[in-house]
This record gives C-alpha cells, structure tokens and sequence, in this order.
C-alpha cells in the first residue's frame, strides 16, 4: 500500500490542476498503523531484503507527502497510531474527531518509532514534549492532541469532519498556488536552517514571487481576504 500511495503521490505532484490534497483512511479510523506482522517478518533478522531498504523506502513514500507542492490536510478519525500518526504528522494540516486516539507506543514493542516519527514529534510539539510521549508510548485523545500542538482542529464527528475540511481545502484552494508551495519549502527549511540562512531564504523566495507578472492582480482580492478574515476570525 506505501508503494501504491509513492506512485500516487508522484501523480499528484506533477498535475497542476490538483490544489490540495485530503489524506483520509476509509473504515472504521484513520489506520491503526502498521501490521504488526511485519514487525517480525518483513522487517525481521530473517527477511532477505535488508531493514534499513525497507525503511528508506517507507520513509521516503513520507517524505514525498510532506514535500508535495500541494498543501496536505489529514483527516483523521478512530485513530491514527504508531506509522499511521507518523504518516500524518508529514502532512501539513490534521483536522481530528473527537474519538480519535494518537501516539507512537513503538517503545511497547521494543522498537522506536522510526519512519519520520521522532523527527516530525519534535518539531511539532518541541523536545520535551516528543520525549515524553515517545518514551512512555502513551496515547492521548484528539482534545489533549490539539493542545499539545498534534493536531489544529478537533470536530465532534465525521459529518463535522467532512465540513471542516472542505472549508479548509476551500481556503487554500483559493490561494495563489505558487506561494503556498513556496511557503511549504520555506517552512521545511526554516526548520532545518539557522536563523541567519532561514532570513537570507525568505528574502530569496519574496523576491522571485514579487516578479509574478499577474502579483497586482491578485492585490485586491488580498484585501478582501483580510477584511474577511478580521470578522470570522476566531
């Protein structure tokens, strides 16, 4: 399946007419991560393919979604626990119900989790934070989730989900597709520059998106954006 969803992220990547992109699991929750089958022998001593192969590619398959042009919104409901929460911490907005149930207990299996988790966890939610659900493999709730910074929305439920979420993609759609891909790489790399190099970069993209030939155009649609904004916000 992460072999399937690699070819389609390298569709969606390449077609322009895709704006966002909605990561959903289809059943009874997000996914309950990996089968734990695979634990002992996929990924066991005494699989042929070496672990650290396997494992590049199911880290690159998350890799390719955090680095889509396109902004990715999660939504999750259920659960999304072990690879499944490291799947969605690469995406760019997680939008939860109020039953999902989010962690990485890895460290329960004797493992760690390893295909973005510890990275992604830290910077999502800062050291002390990660350190603590990763050491003690506790799963929380999405309300505990969100205020620790996993996720940014939480609704009661799916009907609330499935509104949520189209009025976020609505949002970003209606965005200049060139700035929004750009403000992902910008974020990406703020994360794994100095402050220094992160400041030269801002100024670097700023510039090439200022010679956007159709940039006053979209000036008044800005304004109204804000002024939109200033009395819906929350």
């Amino acid at each position: 399946m992460m072999q399937e969803l690699a070819s389609v992220l390298d569709e969606i990547g390449g077609d322009r007419s895709v704006r966002v992109v909605v990561l959903r699991g289809k059943g009874a929750m997000f996914s309950s991560g990996i089968d734990h089958a695979l634990i002992a022998t996929v990924l066991g001593p005494n699989e042929k393919t070496p672990f650290m192969h396997n494992l590049y590619q199911l880290q690159d398959t998350f890799h390719r979604l955090s680095r889509l042009h396109q902004p990715v919104i999660a939504a999750l409901h259920g659960g999304a626990v072990g690879m499944a929460c490291e799947l969605a911490l690469a995406a760019d907005i997680r939008i939860a119900t109020e039953d999902t149930i989010m962690g990485l207990p890895e460290v329960a299996f004797g493992i760690v989790p390893d295909v973005g988790g510890t990275t992604r966890l830290v910077r999502c939610v800062g050291e002390p934070r990660a350190r603590e659900l990763i050491l003690t493999g506790r799963l929380v709730k999405a309300r505990t989730a969100e205020r620790y910074g996993m996720v940014h929305d939480v609704v009661a439920d799916l009907a609330a989900l499935d509104l949520r979420v189209q009025a976020r993609a609505e949002l970003l759609a209606s965005h200049s597709p060139t700035a929004l891909g750009l403000a992902k790489v910008l974020v990406q790399a703020s994360g794994d520059s100095d402050a220094a190099t992160s400041f030269r970069l801002e100024g670097a993209i700023q510039q090439g998106l200022l010679a956007q030939p159709d940039l006053a155009a979209r000036f008044a649609a800005g304004v109204a954006f804000i002024k939109a904004q200033m009395q819906s916000a929350e």
